[in-house]
């Protein structure tokens, strides 16, 4: 943990760096809640301040892992965030797309997984303009250097170090053997586990609406009942 934290220091101390391709909405997070834990669904862009606002919920003993989909963002965000996923072993699902900074959350997963038409993209870091200059090439050899001891294979390395900033490479079916990738989502059970939930709740929200108004049960019941929606809602 550690040499985790002086690697990240050396890595964002220098200077502004940018770890994106085509920017879209910020960071959005759901909790999907069970009784067997709360998986956590990340989509959007990573920005400044996310690390602070996930901290705490990354933390929760609960919390089995994340589903994320991003086109990428800040590399300090990424960092701070794939260290929290490293630190609580977490397992990592990319539905979609999870590329640039996105990738490096990925890869600190204790297990890693994606959809069918998941895309995992890599590129080397660029300056505060978008543009790759000596600082930023230095960059990124040195998250190349941190990526090694999560495990990364020297044919993913290899990619992320040679293409520009400005492009993107998409990792094929070799590099993702050599990940350790497993093609399906890890949570799918925990996702039905909890809509079943969320229908449940509904049949009883219906259920008290087709009741006498008058009674004060069934209005406390209701009232209970919309509180539940209202949750299920938020959490979801």
């Amino acid at each position: 943990m550690f040499l985790w934290a002086k690697m990240m220091l050396k890595l964002v101390a220098p200077m502004l760096v940018t770890f994106l391709i085509h920017p879209a909405s910020a960071l959005e997070m759901k909790r999907v809640r069970t009784d067997s834990g709360i998986v956590l669904r990340l989509h959007g862009d990573v920005r400044i301040g996310d690390f602070r606002r996930l901290e705490t919920v990354l933390q929760e003993p609960s919390l089995l892992g994340l589903e994320i989909k991003s086109g990428g963002g800040s590399l300090e965000e990424g960092l701070d965030i794939a260290r929290l996923v490293r630190d609580r072993a977490l397992v990592v699902y990319a539905f979609r797309k999870c590329d640039s900074a996105c990738a490096l959350i990925f890869f600190a997963a204790k297990a890693r997984y994606i959809g069918r038409r998941s895309k995992i993209g890599v590129h080397s870091v660029s300056n505060g303009r978008g543009k790759e200059d000596g600082d930023s090439v230095r960059t990124t050899v040195e998250m190349s250097r941190l990526l090694v001891g999560l495990g990364v294979p020297p044919s993913v390395i290899g990619k992320l170090v040679t293409t520009p900033p400005a492009k993107i490479t998409y990792l094929d079916n070799r590099d993702l053997i050599e990940l350790k990738v497993h093609r399906t989502n890890p949570f799918w059970k925990i996702y039905e586990l909890a809509n079943l939930a969320k229908n449940e709740t509904s049949e009883a929200c219906s259920v008290a609406t087709s009741t006498d108004e008058g009674d004060l049960t069934e209005k406390v019941r209701k009232r209970s009942c919309a509180t539940a929606s209202a949750r299920s809602s938020e959490d979801r």
